[in-house]
């Protein structure tokens, strides 16, 4: 299914806008703490808009992004144009479950539940196996996602509402349902925009994954190509070994190394 907040990346990028500055600085210090080597080569995943792209060269980084909308990954080439990054940053169009390269990387990142769109076992067993494929042995995958409570309850929706030169964006997203037997959860996104104005309004339904933190770490052992290294938090704190992974914790960063 093509989502209509995929098509339109301006207003995504409007409306998803945060500096992600302290974020690559907080992934710099688990490069350091989990890669023996020295990581200059970093690869992101369904990359979006480029938010990451033009940034990391800041911080001595080569990176490569790719993602399936060509309408994001067409914006995130304009946007490293427009900064003029000397070959430090490229993407293109590509899908999670079969993206490889020739040129191994140091590290990679998934960055707030992209990975959730990948709704089976199958596909994100491939997608572990085929970003394992791309990395040199000793790398770390960090995968940003919230896993899911046992309950049917799907919570309260969110909406914030961003603006930049004139145009005005809120988003609400929030769930419709979880299908424990197909461990698929049912979600929507309302997009209004004011552009200087003009007003349109988009409803879109996406089907992400629902699972539990076992599932999660079921996947990574099938792919036999990464073991779990350790679990980080949203204030960048480490979740201490023994500690119960829930979806009360939130969305979470875990690291996992290549064999």
């Amino acid at each position: 299914m093509t989502h209509e907040v995929y098509r339109l990346p301006l207003y995504y990028d409007i409306a998803f806008t945060w500096d992600v500055g302290p974020e690559i600085e907080f992934f710099g210090k688990l490069f350091d703490t989990y890669v023996e080597h020295p990581v200059k080569r970093v690869l992101e995943p369904a990359c979006g808009t480029g938010r990451f792209l033009v940034r990391f060269p800041e911080y001595g980084y080569e990176i490569i992004g790719y993602d399936r909308s060509p309408h994001m990954a067409a914006y995130s080439m304009d946007r490293i144009r427009e900064v003029d990054l000397d070959g430090m940053a490229s993407v293109f169009v590509g899908d999670m479950r079969s993206a490889r390269f020739k040129e191994p990387f140091d590290a990679a990142f998934n960055s707030i539940n992209s990975i959730g769109y990948l709704v089976s076992n199958e596909e994100i067993v491939s997608h572990l196996r085929v970003i394992a494929d791309s990395m040199k042995p000793g790398g770390i995958y960090i995968v940003h996602l919230g896993c899911a409570t046992e309950s049917s309850d799907v919570g309260e929706p969110q909406l914030w509402t961003h603006e930049r030169d004139g145009v005005q964006v809120t988003i609400t997203w929030g769930g419709e349902g979880k299908d424990w037997k197909k461990k698929l959860s049912h979600q929507f996104c309302r997009m209004e925009i004011n552009d200087c104005g003009k007003k349109l309004e988009f409803h879109d339904p996406h089907t992400m994954r629902l699972w539990l933190f076992e599932d999660w770490l079921s996947c990574i052992k099938c792919s036999e190509r990464f073991v779990l290294e350790a679990v980080y938090n949203e204030e960048y704190e480490k979740i201490s070994q023994g500690t119960p992974i829930t979806g009360s914790l939130g969305n979470l960063y875990y690291v996992l190394k290549s064999a």
